[in-house]
C-alpha cells in the first residue's frame, strides 16, 4: 500500500493533491501577510486566554475581548499599510479584509512550513476559538473561509482542462539547469497562449496558477528528496535478509541491536530493523509527498 502512495507522481495532471494545492500570494495578500503577523506578534491572546486562570473564569468572555483586541490592531495595521479598509468603530464591517487576511496566513503556512514558526500555532488558537457559536455573535461574523487553491481558481477560470495538458509537468516541474529552465519557460508561453485567449489579466491568472503548481512542485521535492537519499544508502549498503554481502556485492553491516545496548529499548534481529527502518523512510516519504492533501 505505501509502495503505491509513494510511487504516483508528486505533482502532475490530474493528480488528487490538484484540488488541495495552495494559490500563490500576490501583492495585496503579502501586504495583508505582514499585517496579520505584525497584529500577532504583539498579541498575547494564548497568554491570556488559554492559562489557567482564564479557565477559572469566564473563558468566551475574556476569547472575545482578546479577538476583538487582536482586530483592532489589524484595523491600525491596514490602514497603516495603506489597504482598502473600513474606516468605522464596528469590526464587523472589515469582516471581509480579517476574514481573508486569516486565510491568507493559513495558505501561506501551507506552502512554507517553514515559516511564522512562533506565530502560526496562536492564530490556529484564536481561529478554534473564532469558531465557536458564542464567539461568532459577539464577533458578528464568522472569520473563516476556505484556503484558496488552484483548482479553485481554475475552475473560476473555466480551464480545468489546463490540468489535463500533457506539457503541465514541464510547466511545472523544478528547473535544475538553464536548459531545463528555458524548455520549462516555453512551456509555460504556450500553455498561457492556449489558455489565455489573448486576454492580458486572464494570462496574468493563469501564470499565478502555473507557478503556484511550480511552488508546489519543488516543496515536495525538497521535503522527499532526503529521504529518498537516506533509501539509496540504506538498500546500497545493507542487505535486507543478509549480514554478509549487501545488494551490490560488498560486505554488509549488521543492523541488529539489543535492548540495553547503544540506548536501544528493543531487540530486533538485523532483517527486523531492516525492514522496520526501510518501512519507516517509505511512510515518512509518503505523508511528505501527500502533505497538500494532508
Amino acid at each position: 500500500m505505501i509502495a503505491s502512495v509513494v510511487a504516483r507522481p508528486t505533482a502532475g495532471p490530474s493528480s488528487p493533491a490538484d484540488e488541495y494545492i495552495p494559490l500563490r500570494l500576490n501583492d495585496r495578500e503579502r501586504a495583508l501577510l505582514c499585517v496579520l503577523e505584525g497584529a500577532l506578534s504583539v498579541s498575547e491572546y494564548t497568554d491570556r486566554v488559554d492559562s489557567v486562570m482564564a479557565w477559572r473564569g469566564a473563558r468566551t468572555g475574556r476569547a472575545v475581548e482578546e479577538l476583538q483586541e487582536m482586530l483592532a490592531y489589524m484595523t491600525g495595521l491596514a490602514v497603516a499599510a495603506s489597504l482598502k479598509v473600513s474606516h468605522e468603530p464596528c469590526l464587523e464591517a472589515n469582516a471581509d479584509v480579517f476574514r481573508e487576511a486569516f486565510e491568507v496566513g493559513r495558505r501561506f503556512k501551507g506552502m512554507n512550513p517553514d515559516k511564522m514558526r512562533a506565530s502560526y500555532g496562536k492564530l490556529i488558537y484564536m481561529l478554534q476559538d473564532a469558531t465557536a457559536p458564542d464567539v461568532i455573535r459577539e464577533l458578528g461574523f464568522d472569520p473563516l473561509s476556505r484556503v484558496q487553491t488552484v483548482h479553485a481558481e481554475l475552475a473560476l477560470l473555466s480551464c480545468l482542462d489546463l490540468l489535463e495538458e500533457p506539457e503541465l509537468p514541464l510547466a511545472a516541474s523544478p528547473a535544475h539547469s538553464a536548459e531545463a529552465a528555458d524548455a520549462k519557460a516555453a512551456a509555460t508561453a504556450r500553455l498561457l497562449a492556449r489558455f489565455a485567449d489573448g486576454d492580458a489579466e486572464r494570462a496574468v491568472r493563469l501564470e499565478r496558477c502555473l507557478l503556484s503548481l511550480a511552488d508546489h512542485a519543488c516543496l515536495v521535492e525538497a521535503h522527499v528528496s532526503p529521504v529518498d537519499t537516506m533509501l539509496r544508502l540504506l538498500r546500497t549498503h545493507f542487505s535486507p535478509a543478509s549480514t554478509s554481502v549487501g545488494p551490490g556485492g560488498a560486505a554488509s553491516a549488521s543492523l541488529q541491536i539489543t535492548a540495553g545496548r547503544g540506548g536501544a529499548r528493543l531487540s530486533h534481529s538485523h532483517a527486523s530493523q531492516y525492514a522496520y527502518v526501510e518501512q519507516s523512510l517509505l511512510l515518512w516519504r509518503a505523508v511528505l509527498a501527500c502533505r497538500a492533501e494532508l
